[in-house]
């Protein structure tokens, strides 16, 4: 669902409504949780996301779990689709937090969406 925001602008006793889209995004993982196959120790999840009303948008993933590791950057593109951003470091018994953060102001702005990605053994 859009969200819009209504501006009204009054010059000279003329009103001029002007639309804005909300920003928006979203963020999913495939395989999720992935799997380890027998003899590995980590597993491929593809990242993808997506963005509305944002003009520079970034990724950052931080680890929870057996692999602790401090928030880093993943990405920076407005969107990216579903194959192309590979995560190919997923373990088990380590969670994984994906954050949307929108970047239009050239500063960390507000979380958009996460999601948490995990792996299983086969």
């Amino acid at each position: 669902m859009r969200k819009w925001q209504l501006l009204v602008f009054i010059t000279a006793g003329w009103i001029f409504p002007t639309a804005l889209m909300a920003q928006e995004g979203s963020i999913g993982a495939d395989p999720n949780p992935c799997r380890v196959e027998p003899g590995r120790n980590e597993c491929t999840s593809f990242i993808h996301w997506e963005t509305r009303g944002v003009e520079r948008a970034k990724v950052f993933v931080t680890a929870e779990g057996r692999h602790k590791e401090v928030e880093r950057e993943f990405g920076s593109s407005l969107s990216c689709e579903t194959r192309r951003c590979r995560a190919p470091w997923i373990t088990p018994g380590t969670t994984y937090t994906f954050s949307l953060v929108d970047f239009s102001r050239g500063d960390r702005g507000r979380v958009l969406s996460t999601v948490t990605v995990t792996a299983v053994e086969r």
